[in-house]
């Protein structure tokens, strides 16, 4: 069977509420995303994590700058890539993923090139 790795951007809004989950909702959504990765351990080859709100650079013709970065709306939760038979497959998997649970959160499920 033929495979294709998919890139998921995990997204939630940036004014969402900022009150720190409690310990034991940490560990509800800790439990959540294992399962999920369990669920589909097979397809998800890797996971990482959130881009930190500062702390980055951009190169730009030569030039190094510390920003400024494109103004957003959502904050950049992290991703996962996937490698699965089809995009509507990466989609299924995407469904299931405890990201949803988030209001105003959103996952982007992009094909990636596979140059080889």
């Amino acid at each position: 069977m033929s495979t294709t790795k998919f890139l998921y951007l995990y997204r939630s809004p940036a004014n969402a509420p900022s009150k720190p989950p409690s310990p034991e909702q940490l560990q509800a959504m800790f439990a959540a995303w294992t399962a999920w990765k369990t669920k589909f351990d097979d397809e998800i080859i890797d996971m990482g994590d959130a881009l930190k709100a500062t702390g980055g650079a951009v190169y730009k013709a030569g030039i190094v700058t510390d920003g400024p970065f494109i103004e957003a709306k959502e904050i950049m939760g992290g991703y996962s890539i996937v490698q699965t038979a089809s995009l509507a497959r990466a989609v299924e998997i995407a469904k299931a993923c405890p990201m949803n649970e988030i209001p105003g959160a959103s996952i982007e499920v992009r094909e990636l090139a596979g140059y080889e």
